[in-house]
């Protein structure tokens, strides 16, 4: 069994002899993690003011206190959102900046065990594009005061997402990835029912796409998200990434989408990965195999990609890539 028939065949609960892994002890894994470049900053990080600032390719402004820090917006492009129409996309489809990608692709066919290429979309948030170029403030408000202007610029951001699925496939993706935060901690940031009727119609349409040019579609989505999950799997998600599953817990999860909706995950990174022992975290593995693996597949490992952000110690990492490796093994 090749990586990408092990990767395939997991999310797609169709059984494998192991879980399949993207994991940062040095050891083989199953996937290759792709993602374009991207147009160039119109400014980079420079102090202005006392301040740290930089302006995003969308026209986004950005200030941090701290050096290091993500920073926050403070300025956006579309702060009128009756004046949506007249905001320019930066050119991120532009066929230059998949050339790694096309390339990794290429390389990645030549090998006798090619790994599953997952790809990031170059446009790659509906929710989170929308609320980043016009103010998330805004775009609450927008919701009821502008809905056709909200809508409208909703769908600007599907269709570009569209032109990146396609080349995608073109390139040769076994999967196409995106980014859409749509919990708090404890609820969805808004109700079903606005979901539904603002974005729903475009996942169901973009993700057909991908699945008719033979792609996979994964979705990073974090936060308390478990009432939407039913309904992003019914739509044709395949694989949901969540880096906190605790907020939930793997059995609600598990009883909500268990063998309708696979899951990339590491262990919960807001708790157990933060204040647990290796004995905590080889013990929330197996949970989760137990849970949410637990369907002829279902569960692909990962770890936190910027674990220094968030307190994950170098000790508790390899306990976590370890109990993935021993534990993640399939009965014949």
């Amino acid at each position: 069994m090749t990586s990408r028939e092990r990767v395939k065949r997991a999310i797609r609960f169709m059984g494998t002899d192991r879980l399949p892994h993207f994991l940062p002890d040095g050891k083989p894994d199953d996937i290759i993690w792709l993602w374009p470049e991207r147009p160039a900053e119109k400014q980079a990080w420079q102090e202005v003011d006392g301040h740290d600032r930089r302006v995003d390719e969308w026209g986004v402004v950005w200030e941090r206190a701290e050096k290091g820090s993500f920073g926050e917006a403070v300025e956006w492009p579309v702060a009128d959102i009756t004046r949506q129409s007249d905001f320019v996309f930066p050119p991120s489809n532009e066929q230059r900046f998949y050339d790694g990608i096309r390339h990794a692709c290429r390389e990645n066919n030549e090998r006798d065990d090619a790994k599953y290429a997952l790809a990031v979309m170059p446009v790659s948030s509906l929710n989170e594009g929308t609320h980043n170029v016009m103010g998330l403030h805004n775009m609450f408000v927008a919701y009821y005061e502008h809905p056709d202007d909200l809508k409208a610029l909703v769908g600007r951001f599907a269709a570009a997402q569209r032109e990146s699925i396609k080349t995608l496939a073109a390139c040769g993706c076994d999967g196409v990835m995106g980014y859409d935060d749509w919990g708090l901690q404890d609820r969805l940031m808004v109700g079903l029912d606005m979901i539904e009727e603002f974005f729903m119609p475009h996942y169901r349409e973009n993700w057909k796409l991908a699945h008719d040019l033979g792609m996979d579609v994964w979705m990073h989505s974090c936060g308390y998200t478990i009432e939407l999950l039913p309904l992003l799997a019914e739509a044709g998600l395949n694989v949901a990434q969540l880096d906190q599953q605790e907020n939930m817990g793997l059995e609600n999860l598990d009883a909500t989408v268990g063998g309708k909706l696979a899951f990339w995950c590491p262990v919960d990174v807001q708790k157990t990965m933060v204040t647990g022992t290796p004995s905590d975290i080889e013990a929330y593995v197996r949970r989760m195999m137990a849970t949410i693996g637990n369907h002829k597949g279902g569960l692909v490992s990962m770890a936190y990609s910027t674990p220094e952000a968030v307190g994950h110690t170098q000790e508790n990492i390899e306990a976590m890539c370890a109990a993935f490796r021993k534990y993640g093994v399939y009965d014949e």
